[in-house]
Order: C-alpha cells, then structure tokens, then sequence
C-alpha cells in the first residue's frame, strides 16, 4: 500500500487537510493508543446498512486493521456513519493507514453499487487513559440506542465489540 514514509506522510497529510486542529500523523502510530474514529458518507445520506454494500463494510474492517497493525476494539455501523475504535497493535502499526486501506477498499465496493462515498475526512478522538477507552466503547455501542433504532447494543445486529463474549 505505502511504498515509502514519504507516501505515507503524503497521504496522512491529505486525510488530515480538512481538520486544521487534527493531531501530527505520528499520533497515530503510537504503540498502544487507542482512538475512535467516525467516518460518515457524503452528504450523510442513509445508504450503509443496504445490502448492496453493508457485508463488504463489515468485512472488510478486520482486514483493514490487520494491514494496518491495528486491533479492533469497537465498532458499530448506523446508516449513515460508522463508529471505529482501534488500538495500534505494534511498532509499524497506523491508524491513518487504516482508515486509507478501508475507505479506499470500501470506497470502490459503494461506488459500484451507485451509492454515495465516504466524506474526505474524519473524526477522531484519541483515548487518554482506561476509563477513557471504557466511556469510548459505551459510547459506541449505545449509538444505535440512543437514536431509538434498538433498546440495548446487543440486539442490534451491525455492532462489535472485542470483549463481548467473555
């Protein structure tokens, strides 16, 4: 995917260009940081949970992460957004590179099916301690409760978290 760091600090400034307060790409590459990061369609249409597209979007994520060294925390799909938390697994691990492999993989399989694409950008949060990640993971997960679609995660079909079984 990247050839050098030279196209990987290209397209981490590209990601970055919508947002002038995100945080350096090397943020994003820091063993052991947690962030949740939410990326929304164009124009915020309600398009992602249609089966034309809704099994790649969600196939797609643990492949994502594992090119990026990345390892799913949480993460729930809502018609028109999708909420991601991942860890950075290793030294060579990055987020950016994620959400580049995803989007891109994920961008191609919409644009196929005629639906609208990705926004540019993204939104993030960068987890600063435990009950941070824990308070991140609650607000994923309760998304879809809280706009009413489902009265707990559990039952909503289109939602992971990592722990859950245990």
């Amino acid at each position: 995917m990247f050839n050098d760091d030279l196209d990987r600090v290209e397209w981490a400034d590209f990601l970055c260009r919508r947002h002038p307060n995100r945080l350096k790409p090397e943020a994003y590459r820091v063993a052991g940081q947690s962030v949740l990061t939410t990326i929304c369609t164009r124009s915020k249409e309600a398009t992602l949970l249609l089966d034309a597209v809704r099994p790649e979007l969600v196939a797609a994520l643990p492949v994502s992460a594992d090119i990026a060294g990345c390892e799913l925390i949480a993460w729930c799909l809502m018609p028109d957004h999708l909420h991601i938390l991942l860890r950075v697994q290793q030294y060579g691990g990055d987020i950016l590179r994620f959400l580049h492999s995803y989007k891109t993989w994920t961008g191609r399989k919409m644009r196929l099916a005629s639906l609208p694409r990705w926004e540019r950008s993204f939104w993030d949060r960068h987890a600063r301690s435990s009950d941070d990640i824990a308070n991140l993971v609650s607000y994923v997960l309760n998304n879809p409760v809280r706009v009413g679609l489902c009265e707990t995660w559990q039952q909503w079909p289109h939602a992971y978290y990592r722990w859950a079984e245990a």
